[in-house]
């Protein structure tokens, strides 16, 4: 009854309803992983099932139409277009409206980054280095979902070059598909890439889908029907064997692609299987495609805006539903219906218009002239320059042009005493100018010198690769050279120390992106060395509480009643339990060295028992770790009362 709702729509090849099943089990896995990841944790293998899936029709496709001498690139890419365009339009403009209408610019400008990356097919790529997948920040990243897509459409711009070239000079395709199989599944392992994100990473699993209908073809007149139960079984065995994992693992990986290749094949041959042709999973597959890129985006939002609880997810999964019909109704069936390359360069157009719309908005700091948001202190979000003319020169007549450093400021153009320079990470970079302002008010210059996501150590060990080793080596040559008497560091330090950032939820505390630098105790001891070895005065500044939310939770929202959260502040216990060791260890090294000095501004940010997002009625944060420029000015004039004794 259910499918009659739904017209089936004109495929390259016969229709098989069982494939349609298979591709309604993939989705139900996903929506139920993204609304409900506890319960459903295996379900991120839908993503797996669908690659191995698409490489097999895709594969379908391509080699019978050069069997019959039928197969045109330009009539392939025309399809796939008006297959994947429309529907990803619609969803994108929608994001960017959303977006439009109910981000602040600083989320607007990040936001757009990934509309552009997911137009324009590169989003996974985009991802590498970002929110991994299992990490509690990805929820927050609406259009995450985009990178398997990506993936996807990455492989079809040269898998029929590859089986064309196969066909033109006569080679054996299986045993050349076989050798394409090996050789994606095992030169990655010897690559310093992504394994989850990166293309050459994924490749395989559709190669695999393809090398599961050579097999199917060639071999046709075997009768494999009898093993239809234990292949059904097999599937679904390791479906659960994914259940709690929350890491990519390759042979998990192996275990569900090969388990979902051989099921392939059985359905090809049962169309009408008992499982896979029900009504409901055929009526899911059939929406698949939408359904899979409204719902994520959905649940994205849902999450940024503060609505994540049961009935919440339950409407979320409903709404999707019926969006995914209306456009697979409305949107889909007539696209596919469209035979004119003129429709196929029109959506290529639109979404260059719209990678361009996106990119524009990135490049003007997203929007912050809208009307809607005048009203909203967006100066809480306001960035300041990574450099400016002064410290480059400065730093140029050192060490040369181009200079391997994120971050150089100065408010001087001659480096001469009485000065301070500031050194760190992002954390130096983000309190400068205040800083330096209250500095030059006791007649001392500033020179800020630093890098993202790296202490300045004198020597590193372990996890810091070459690069990063560099511009550290950079700062001491700086150092040597300009010979400073006063040095502030300001820094993170917990998260170097553990790889342990602070969140209100205690299972979320993981990063993809590993901070840990080996022997952080030991290199910080050195570095304090060589300081008081070379009498210079290090102001060591503790760092700043963590607040384990965003601080956008904090405002409230265009078109919003209130904040997402009243009690803009983390329990001072907490953050003390937390930091309480750090702290124990830096100052113990500390009290080695007489030019090693101590700066805790942990009391302007917390009383006996909150510490505070939200500091005379200002926000004082620009993200979860890094305070903005109201947050900086408390900041800096705490750290030089401290200095001065004031």
């Amino acid at each position: 009854m259910i499918l009659k709702l739904l017209p089936i729509v004109n495929h390259s090849l016969s229709y098989n309803r069982a494939i349609d099943g298979l591709r309604g089990v993939a989705i139900l896995l996903v929506l139920l992983f993204h609304l409900f990841p506890s319960q459903f944790s295996f379900g991120y293998v839908g993503v797996d099932i669908f690659f191995v899936l698409s490489g097999f029709l895709i594969t379908q496709i391509i080699s019978t139409k050069m069997q019959n001498d039928t197969f045109r690139f330009t009539e392939f890419y025309r399809n796939r277009i008006r297959r994947i365009f429309p529907a990803m339009i619609l969803v994108l403009v929608v994001a960017f409206l959303i977006g439009y209408l109910f981000l602040f610019p600083k989320e607007f400008e990040s936001f757009s980054k990934h509309i552009t990356s997911s137009a324009l097919f590169y989003e996974n790529f985009r991802l590498i280095g970002e929110a991994g997948y299992w990490d509690n920040a990805s929820t927050l990243k609406p259009l995450l979902h985009f990178w398997s897509l990506s993936i996807e459409e990455q492989f079809y711009l040269f898998w029929p070059i590859i089986i064309w070239l196969i066909y033109r000079y006569k080679l054996d395709i299986l045993r050349s598909l076989a050798i394409i199989f090996l050789a994606l599944i095992i030169v990655p392992q010897f690559l310093n890439i992504d394994p989850f994100y990166h293309s050459l990473a994924r490749f395989w699993e559709l190669t695999l889908g393809g090398l599961a209908f050579v097999l199917l073809d060639r071999y046709k007149d075997i009768k494999i029907s009898k093993y239809s139960p234990l292949f059904v079984i097999m599937f679904f065995v390791a479906i659960i064997t994914a259940y709690d994992n929350h890491t990519y693992s390759l042979i998990r990986t192996i275990f569900i692609t090969t388990s979902t290749a051989l099921l392939i094949t059985i359905l090809s041959k049962i169309p009408n299987h008992k499982i896979f042709s029900s009504h409901i999973l055929v009526f899911l597959g059939l929406i698949s495609f939408p359904l899979y890129l409204w719902h994520y985006m959905l649940i994205g939002y849902a999450n940024i805006f503060g609505y994540d609880g049961f009935e919440t997810k339950i409407i979320l999964a409903i709404v999707s539903i019926m969006l995914s019909y209306l456009t697979y109704i409305f949107v889909e069936i007539r696209a596919r219906r469209e035979n004119s390359y003129k429709f196929a360069f029109f959506l290529i157009i639109i979404v260059l218009i719209l990678a361009t719309m996106s990119h524009y908005v990135y490049k003007t700091g997203g929007l912050a002239d809208r009307g809607h948001i005048k009203s909203i202190k967006n100066t809480y979000f306001d960035r300041v320059p990574f450099k400016d003319a002064n410290g480059t020169k400065i730093i140029e007549d050192i060490v040369g042009k181009n200079p391997n450093i994120s971050h150089i400021r100065a408010n001087t153009k001659i480096m001469q005493e009485p000065f301070f320079v500031l050194i760190g990470d992002s954390h130096a970079y983000s309190i400068y100018d205040a800083l330096s302002g209250e500095i030059l008010k006791h007649g001392y210059r500033t020179l800020c010198i630093s890098n993202n996501s790296i202490p300045t150590f004198i020597k590193t060990v372990g996890s810091l690769d070459k690069k990063i080793k560099e511009k550290n080596k950079t700062i001491y040559q700086i150092l040597e050279k300009i010979k400073p008497k006063k040095i502030i560091w300001v820094s993170r330090g917990q998260i170097y120390a553990t790889n342990s950032s602070f969140s209100l939820n205690e299972k979320s505390d993981t990063n993809k992106q590993s901070f840990q630098i080996a022997n952080f105790y030991g290199n910080l001891e050195a570095t304090f060395k060589y300081f008081d070895k070379n009498n210079i005065e290090l102001y060591f500044v503790l760092e700043n509480p963590e607040l384990g939310f965003s601080p956008e939770e904090c405002l409230k929202r265009p078109f919003f009643n209130a904040p997402i959260i009243s009690k803009c502040s983390i329990p001072k216990a907490k953050y003390l339990k937390r930091q309480e060791k750090f702290i124990y260890n830096v100052k113990e090294i500390a009290s080695k060295y007489k030019n090693i000095k101590i700066v805790d501004t942990q009391n302007i940010f917390c009383d006996n028992k909150e510490c505070h997002a939200i500091i005379n009625e200002k926000l004082i944060y620009f993200d979860d770790n890094h305070l903005n420029q109201e947050g900086a000015k408390i900041q800096a004039q705490e750290i030089v009362r401290q200095i001065f004794k004031l």
